[in-house]
């Protein structure tokens, strides 16, 4: 027999408090230094407390571009506080805002947090800032790449030693925005230094030109797609098969499935035939160079 699922009291009672109800709650935990009991909550907080004040996480990150707070500056700045001293004491309530929140709560910790305190904190060899970046919605990440700037991007690596910015140019979403993006923060040169830590394999000049290269021939994929197989109505059941599983998405998928992590040796994904976002680089191979000139010379103009 199905049951009604039990009301969350804790959650109803967020979802009843006000705008200052809730930063109260953030102050509270900042200045008693409080992370037990309520402290469960916290993130849950954070995603009511914006999604209550912004429609989207574009809106928010629209108009914290502007300069426009509509929290207050000062009540922004005590959150921020908020996030340095979790990431002091290891970051829980920043790892469940990445992996748990919405699109709007990630917004928010791009736009509020310091994202140097999020380079020092790490789940399973992978910093918060990969988790991030590999996590936001691809509306914000421009807004991700610059906030991290230079430094972060290129200097703040996995377990494995691959840098940030490798994990942005895998992505199966990435799109030209990003790479207009990356193009305001790094000069040519600068790519042209920015490998994995071992200083072994292509340097992000290599890869950011053969990403410029596919996305003008190939549309940037959407990452919650459903691929759908259709009922074969054919005697030739093997054919037909073949001819819709061998899609330019099926080879991509078995290619991404070969790559080898930075060190080259297998991963436990790899193992099982899959590969995570920041081992995948290393399958971008650059076949010319004539594409990264246009963009860095457009965005040149425009710093």
């Amino acid at each position: 027999m199905f049951r009604t699922p039990q009301p969350n009291a804790a959650m109803s009672n967020l979802e009843n408090c006000g705008t200052e109800q809730l930063l109260g709650i953030f102050e509270y935990c900042l200045k008693t230094g409080c992370r037990t009991g309520a402290y469960g909550d916290l993130p849950d907080a954070w995603g009511i407390l914006f999604f209550s004040t912004y429609l989207s996480d574009r809106e928010l990150v629209d108009e914290m571009q502007k300069g426009e707070h509509r929290l207050g500056e000062d009540k922004e700045r005590m959150l921020r506080e908020f996030i340095r001293a979790d990431c002091a004491s290891g970051g829980t309530f920043v790892m469940d805002v990445i992996k748990k929140g919405g699109k709007t709560d990630r917004a928010a910790l791009i736009m509020i947090a310091d994202l140097e305190n999020l380079a020092g904190i790490e789940h399973n060899g992978m910093t918060a800032i990969h988790l991030l970046a590999d996590a936001c919605d691809k509306g914000v990440r421009q807004a991700l790449i610059g906030r991290a700037g230079k430094r972060l991007l290129s200097s703040v690596y996995d377990q494995r030693g691959i840098p940030v910015l490798f994990s942005i140019f895998v992505l199966s979403d990435l799109c030209m925005s990003d790479l207009d993006a990356i193009a305001k923060v790094f000069s040519e040169d600068d790519l042209r230094k920015v490998m994995n830590k071992s200083r072994a394999g292509m340097n992000a000049l290599e890869v950011f030109t053969d990403a410029s290269r596919r996305l003008k021939s190939h549309a940037p994929s959407e990452r919650n797609r459903f691929e759908l197989i259709h009922a074969v109505k054919t005697t030739n059941m093997g054919g037909a098969i073949r001819a819709q599983v061998n899609t330019p998405g099926h080879h991509e998928s078995v290619r991404d499935a070969q790559v080898k992590a930075a060190d080259g040796t297998k991963t436990e994904l790899e193992k099982d035939g899959m590969t995570g976002a920041s081992e995948r680089y290393e399958a971008l191979m650059p076949d010319s160079q004539d594409d990264i000139g246009n963009i860095m010379k457009k965005t040149q103009k425009t710093r």
